[in-house]
């Protein structure tokens, strides 16, 4: 499958072909570079990180679904959310931001401040400079950006094996030291 860079034109295709598709209740969220294409105006990314609730019994048909519209546009997708690299802040599930229906799906961003700890928890140069953008853009506030990774960072060791608490803190120290 060849990478076509994702837009807000062909994502809107592609949230509007998932619609047409899929003929079942559900909530799909939207996770990092795919969600600021909509809110922050970053041009394009790669590929589609998505995480869903769907009912068990159209599971199936929703995964089906998902492979089709990738064939057709070329857009890669994946499964993904932050709560598979760390803890997530109290409260999270409240702070998704409704986007839209589309069919009978209804789509929403993922909690803007889990995905951009697990961006500055993976700490590559494309991810902090996306929670970058989204402070600029005042999506999130540092101040309680900080406050949500004081409160996550002690359980950071608990959650994986490879998690390394020190490094995190090294990452959000360098985010940091690029904002002044």
């Amino acid at each position: 499958m060849a990478l076509h860079p994702v837009n807000t034109q062909s994502l809107r295709h592609f949230l509007q072909r998932l619609g047409q598709c899929y003929h079942h209740s559900g909530h799909v969220y939207l996770v990092g570079g795919f969600s600021l294409i909509l809110v922050q105006g970053k041009e394009s990314t790669f590929d589609i990180d998505l995480q869903f609730d769907i009912a068990p019994e159209h599971h199936t048909e929703f995964i089906r679904c998902l492979r089709q519209i990738s064939r057709e546009t070329g857009i890669p997708v994946e499964q993904a959310s932050p709560e598979q690299f760390l803890p997530l802040p109290k409260g999270y599930q409240e702070r998704h931001v409704y986007i839209g229906r589309y069919g009978n799906l209804e789509l929403f961003h993922f909690d803007f401040y889990s995905t951009a700890l697990s961006k500055i928890h993976r700490g590559n140069e494309k991810d902090l400079a996306d929670v970058i953008r989204m402070l600029q853009g005042e999506i999130i506030s540092l101040s309680q950006l900080e406050t949500y990774f004081a409160e996550i960072l002690p359980q950071l060791e608990t959650v994986r094996l490879d998690a390394d608490a020190d490094d995190f803190v090294r990452k959000f120290n360098l985010l940091k030291s690029r904002l002044l």
